[in-house]
């Protein structure tokens, strides 16, 4: 190996795909080899290591950890909007079935209306639900002296258009809930990985020049990958019966 093909070059490809392990592990060890490197800046440095190159190690963890906390906020909080939704939208679900099964029958010598109601009872997706519901308030309001020759409860259809239009702010808060979720999480693994590459050079820098001395060598290993080789490699004990 030479001092030109060792040289460090930065980021060569942005990456996003999940980390290969423990975020929080690889961020502690990544703090542990920023110390144990400063200590080999001069034959770090022969192979193009510099201390400039090392001092970007802080920089890149204090990212990677923010965009850690960051991915972890919206992980494990759920947004107020996605608790409403899960709350509301059976009630919402049950409320349209109650409609439509009482405007069948205040409908049933009606063929004009039956047919505006016939295809409302199909599950066309959670899009079309607002609107269908909205859609099964306006009707009944227009043909209210029907659905009161058989006791129909009049308020239900507000209380239809009501849930229509808050059920479709819910979805699109939800929605923008989830995608902002989705850029927390590309932007955690971003940071990994280019916490990743810098934390691989200087790895590779350090178990060359301390391929000789054992003492040194030690601080450029990754002490996670070690312990999964070694339980991967490790001969399973033979199980004591249990009497």
């Amino acid at each position: 190996m030479t001092k030109e093909n060792t040289t460090y070059s930065g980021l060569t490809k942005e990456r996003s795909d999940t980390p290969n392990q423990s975020v929080a592990i690889f961020l502690q060890e990544a703090e542990n080899l920023y110390l144990w490197s400063l200590n080999d800046v001069e034959l770090l440095s022969s192979v193009g290591i510099k201390k400039d190159i090392i001092n970007e190690l802080p920089q890149r963890i204090e990212a990677c950890r923010m965009a850690q906390t960051s991915w972890n906020n919206y992980r494990h909080l759920e947004g107020e909007a996605q608790k409403q939704w899960k709350l509301l939208a059976p009630q919402a679900m049950k409320l349209k079935k109650e409609l439509l099964q009482a405007m069948r029958f205040a409908f049933r010598n009606n063929k004009h209306l039956l047919d505006s109601i016939s295809g409302k009872s199909k599950d066309s997706g959670l899009e079309h639900f607002f609107q269908e519901l909205n859609d099964i308030a306006v009707l009944g309001h227009a043909n209210k002296e029907l659905l009161i020759n058989i006791n129909f409860d009049l308020s239900q259809l507000d209380a239809a258009a009501s849930k229509s239009k808050e059920l479709s702010g819910l979805w699109a808060e939800t929605h923008t809930s989830d995608k902002e979720k989705n850029e927390a999480r590309k932007q955690r693994n971003t940071t990994f990985w280019h916490l990743h590459e810098l934390v691989t050079e200087i790895r590779n820098a350090g178990k060359y020049v301390f391929r000789n001395d054992k003492s040194r060598y030690i601080g450029y290993i990754s002490p996670f990958w070690k312990n999964k080789y070694n339980k991967r490699t490790k001969p399973n004990k033979p199980q004591t019966p249990e009497y």
